[in-house]
């Protein structure tokens, strides 16, 4: 099958939504809910190329799944994302439009026309924009048009949290914009027709390659880009999944450039077996995946980077598509060889277990179940946890877990305040691992009572106004490494910020 879409991201999202849908926040195995804790497996699902019945997969091994889950899907011919928290699979069918399989009703839901943009944010809200620049919002309990139609030529986009946009417009030249649903356009700011581009999870910052180096722009100073200069050309660009870092394929270096965003110098390079023309990482941090460049390298063949120890562990013979391959939570990486799909792990790439006749179809990793399947686990896991005590953290965990965060002390968003800190707190910059953004206070403060039960520094950070949500945050930290070792630690999607926030107090 002939898969002519070019890469979506595809993110777990970090936030719970209504309670009527049984979905743990941030797709996580173990998590909290109103009624109490509960244990989601983090499963494959298999949507077939041809349309039809959705099929799940058990991980590592990928075994079939007993449960049934009614409904027929549409054909697809490319994924967009997973909605974990809305229990949504998101993709396009056989025409190229935008549609929702709802993992509740069982059922596809038309969202976007053929030809239409779409990016799935961090917060589980699925944003596009059509060919007149009509922009439209999808949640899981539907849809609604922005008041704003910007015209055709949009891009690329990239969906931030809080009904927020950034878009890259233009035919001759390019610029950036900043669209919100409620102010309409923020910023315009010129950009540079790049090779590539990218932008953070949070779509705070957006990368351009261009022939020279990389130049970026954030949505805190459009205005100011800073750019930095490469030995080679940029081909390839891709965030880490804290923003901390980008990560640069370079067409005549035998290495990815390693770019510390917040020094923004070049912080040293990634040595690979040749030069390479594409890069892109999963949602966790695992692996940075590398397509080589010119067809002596191999035709499928691509790289598997590590990303925490900075070197190439082996290559994969695959296909390299919207959804494959990819990591899930968990450490089991997805990809196609021949006519299967492989599941290994992702630090030696040993073979786990593999669907033959997998690879016409389209995949999507989360922690997920039927609901009467997760109503029977939130059971099982109340009977465990009176009967047993919580494992102690050990190995990889714990020494992710060792950086202590910084005393607490209450901050305020410098941006919105309407006056002054007190001096004695007065505003330091401070980093934060944000969890979840969520709509429900109930589900919010569950999860921090489960991350506070787990010795996580979490609070809860309320809404800053209409249409704003409750926020889960770890921290503060120091420095932007201590949260990414927290929110590594925590085993749950997060990005990070250095907001300064007002949290309430701890349930």
């Amino acid at each position: 099958m002939t898969r002519r879409w070019p890469l979506l991201l595809l993110l777990l999202a970090a936030c719970a939504r209504p309670r009527d849908r049984d979905t743990p926040p941030g797709g996580t195995t173990r998590t909290a809910s109103a009624e109490g804790p509960r244990t989601v497996p983090v499963v494959a699902l298999r949507l077939s190329g041809d349309g039809g019945a959705i099929r799940a997969y058990a991980l590592p091994r990928l075994a079939a799944l007993p449960w049934a889950l009614p409904g027929r899907a549409s054909a697809a011919r490319g994924t967009v994302g997973m909605d974990v928290a809305g229990r949504r699979l998101l993709y396009r069918d056989s025409s190229g439009a935008v549609v929702g399989f709802d993992l509740v009703a069982f059922r596809d839901r038309d969202i976007a026309p053929r030809g239409a943009l779409a990016d799935l944010g961090p917060d589980g809200t699925l944003l596009t924009v059509d060919r007149r620049g009509a922009v439209t919002e999808s949640q899981p309990w539907g849809s609604r048009a922005w008041p704003d139609t910007l015209g055709p030529g949009t891009r690329a986009l990239f969906a931030a949290p809080n009904a927020r946009l950034l878009l890259l417009r233009g035919r001759t030249s390019d610029s950036l914009f900043g669209l919100s649903r409620d102010g309409g356009v923020w910023f315009a700011t010129p950009a540079p027709r790049p090779t590539a581009v990218a932008a953070t999870r949070e779509a705070d910052a957006v990368a351009f390659a261009t022939e020279s180096g990389v130049t970026v722009i954030e949505d805190r100073d459009p205005r100011n880009p800073w750019t930095v200069r490469l030995k080679g050309t940029p081909d390839g660009v891709v965030f880490s999944p804290s923003g901390h870092r980008l990560y640069v394929a370079l067409r005549e270096a035998s290495a990815l450039a390693v770019v510390d965003r917040f020094r923004r110098d070049e912080g040293g390079s990634i040595t690979l077996p040749g030069p390479a023309r594409a890069v892109r990482g999963d949602p966790w941090g695992y692996a940075l995946f590398v397509r080589p460049e010119g067809e002596g390298a191999g035709k499928d063949v691509v790289w598997v980077v590590d990303e925490a120890a900075g070197r190439v562990i082996g290559h994969l013979v695959t296909a390299w598509d919207t959804d494959l391959p990819t990591v899930s939570q968990d450490g089991v990486l997805l990809d196609r060889e021949g006519d299967a799909v492989v599941a290994r792990d992702v630090r030696s790439l040993d073979s786990l277990g593999a669907v033959p006749d997998g690879a016409r179809d389209y995949w999507f990793l989360g922690a997920w179940a039927p609901s009467g399947a997760a109503a029977a686990m939130r059971q099982q896991a109340r009977v465990a946890g009176a009967t047993t005590p919580a494992p102690a953290r050990t190995g990889a965990a714990a020494a992710a877990a060792a950086p202590r965060p910084a005393p607490a002390s209450p901050i305020s968003d410098a941006a919105k305040a309407p006056t002054p800190a007190p001096a004695e707190t007065a505003a330091v910059t401070q980093v934060w691992a944000q969890i979840s953004a969520s709509q429900s206070e109930t589900a919010s403060r569950a999860l921090v009572a489960e991350l506070v039960a787990q010795h996580q520094p979490a609070q809860l950070i309320p809404p800053r106004g209409e249409g704003d949500g409750w926020r889960v945050v770890l921290g503060p930290f120091r420095t932007r490494d201590e949260a990414e070792a927290a929110g590594r630690a925590a085993g749950r999607p997060f990005f990070i910020v250095e907001r300064t926030l007002v949290p309430t107090p701890q349930p």
